[in-house]
Formats: structure tokens, C-alpha cells, sequence
């Protein structure tokens, strides 16, 4: 009985030694197992490709210009100075974005999604490849897939990049007396064109947002005055005609023509007068010399605050 005991104790130890010594054997090829079944595997890469679809571009700081008028009858055809001009404007401007050659392959345009425009290929234009088309985004732009407006450049600059575009294909739409006309009368070249300031969206809505933030500092710093005030005949008559006072200076504060003339003012009580804090009918409650004094007031208050 005690050799049977031996004998089976001798072989669980046996089988625990080849258990441990395999799993040894395992765990050192663990490495060259993994690497095998990973190189099995299509390798995953991850896509640094910038999705622009839907991306609004912000616009460039603009500074008003006058550009003088242009003859724009003789882009009818274009010229070999049309075209020399509008090469060296396309290298500056585009290439980065488009390519050398115009077909969407530049190094700047690389992570972009969806690709520039390649101009050796006429389909799937937004705006179209006409010459009016071609001229309107230039000039506005297309925000929603990154492609910025070009309105900084004189007129016959955009003309002129243009005509060396349509050196690409021979396939371009024949340029026709009407689009030259709907392209002058749409945005006046023959009489001059007078480009405004244009700042940035971002910065405009900032600005929006400081004026609003003073005007509201503004409209505080009244009501607490006529509120300290409130025995003064004027700010009773104010407060008599007002059904929201702050509503109401706000309203004033933002729309300043009331300070022409009184009746610049009426018109403000009859134009939406509850909407815009004051009684309704509020006009008629005043009397002609009220009136005066309440116009008075108001200018007097709005000059101090």
C-alpha cells in the first residue's frame, strides 16, 4: 500500500514539474506569439486628415479700399498679359491649397477634407466653373468648405487669376457678353468698387458683446439715477410712460435717433411700445410741454451717463 502511495506521489510531482516547465516555455514565446498574430493583422493607422466639411472659415481683416473702374468688356477674351498676370497671382494666393498645376495637390491643402478644388476637372463645382461663378467665389468666398474669400484683391487681380484658371482645360464654359454684364452689374466694376473695413466674425461678435456690456452698464447707472431721483417731475413722467423702465432705456440706448427730435421719440412709444418697455398708447398720455421736458431729460441723461 505504501508503494502505491509512492508511486502516485511520484508522478503528481512529475506532473507538476512539466506543468510548471511548460508554462515557463509559454510565457517566455509570449513576445513572438503576440508580434505573430499582431503582424497578422492590417495595421490601424490613425487619420490626421483635417474634415473641413461644414467648417465655417473665419474672414481676414480687410481694410477698406476704392479700387478704381474696370473694363470689364475686355475679359471677353483672355490675353497673354491676362493670363502671365493671373499665374503669378495664382503661385502667391493659391498654389498652397490648389498646386502648382491647379489640381488640389498643394502642401497646405494635404490634411484638408474635402480636397481643393481641382481645376483640371469641371465637375462637382459648388458655384459652378463659369465665369460668373468662378468671380462670385473669389470674391465671397465659400465658407462652408474653407475656401476664403479673395475680396482683399482689386477686381481685375481676380479677373486676371481667372483667366489663367481656364488655361487648365479647354473644356471651361465660353465666357459670353451676358455673364461679363451680370458680373458688372452685380458687383459695379465699370463705376469703382468701394470694399467697406471687414474684420473677422469672431472679433465682430466680440465687439457686439462690449457694446452690449455697456450698454447694459449704461441703462444701470440711469435707472439707479432716476431712481435716486424720484421725486424729480421729469423722472415721474419718465417712469408715467414706462411699463419696463430698463427695457425701455435700453431700447432708447440702442436706437439714438429719438435724439433728433421729439417726434423721433413718439414714433419709438408707437412702434411696438410694449415690447419696447413703455405703456402702451403711451404717447397720448403726455402733454405737448411734457413731452419737451421728457426729451429734455432723457437727452440730458443719456449725455451723462
Amino acid at each position: 500500500m505504501k508503494e502505491y502511495f509512492k508511486f502516485y506521489g511520484l508522478v503528481y510531482i512529475f506532473f507538476i514539474s512539466a506543468v510548471v516547465v511548460m508554462g515557463t516555455m509559454y510565457i517566455n514565446d509570449l513576445p513572438n506569439v503576440t508580434q505573430e498574430k499582431i503582424g497578422g493583422l492590417p495595421m490601424v493607422t490613425k487619420d490626421t486628415t483635417k474634415d473641413t466639411t461644414g467648417v465655417t472659415a473665419d474672414l481676414p481683416m480687410i481694410k477698406g479700399t476704392l479700387s478704381p473702374p474696370v473694363e470689364v468688356m475686355k475679359y471677353m477674351a483672355a490675353t497673354p498679359e491676362m493670363v502671365d498676370k493671373g499665374k503669378a497671382l495664382f503661385t502667391m494666393n493659391c498654389a498652397s491649397c490648389h498646386g502648382e498645376q491647379g489640381k488640389g495637390d498643394g502642401v497646405a491643402g494635404a490634411s484638408l477634407n474635402p480636397k481643393p478644388r481641382n481645376f483640371h476637372d469641371l465637375n462637382g463645382w459648388t458655384n459652378g466653373p463659369s465665369i460668373t461663378m468662378m468671380y462670385k467665389t473669389l470674391q465671397e468666398g465659400i465658407i462652408t468648405r474653407g475656401m476664403a474669400s479673395y475680396a482683399n484683391l482689386p477686381p481685375e487681380d481676380r479677373l486676371n487669376m481667372i483667366m489663367y484658371i481656364r488655361t487648365f482645360l479647354p473644356d471651361y464654359p465660353p465666357v459670353t457678353q451676358v455673364q461679363i454684364d451680370s458680373i458688372d452689374q452685380t458687383y459695379s466694376l465699370t463705376k469703382g468698387v468701394k470694399m467697406p473695413n471687414q474684420i473677422p466674425v469672431k472679433l465682430a461678435m466680440e465687439k457686439m458683446l462690449q457694446k452690449n456690456l455697456s450698454i447694459d452698464d449704461k441703462v444701470k447707472n440711469m435707472v439707479k439715477v432716476i431712481n435716486e431721483n424720484k421725486n424729480d417731475s421729469s423722472a415721474v413722467i419718465l417712469k408715467s410712460v414706462s411699463s419696463n423702465l430698463t427695457k425701455a432705456l435700453t431700447v432708447l440706448a440702442q436706437d439714438s435717433s429719438w435724439n433728433n427730435n421729439e417726434a423721433a421719440l413718439v414714433k419709438i412709444f408707437d412702434n411696438n411700445a410694449v415690447q419696447n418697455g413703455f405703456r402702451a398708447r403711451a404717447s397720448y398720455m403726455l402733454s405737448p410741454q411734457q413731452l419737451t421736458q421728457l426729451h429734455a431729460y432723457l437727452r440730458k441723461l443719456f449725455s451723462a451717463s
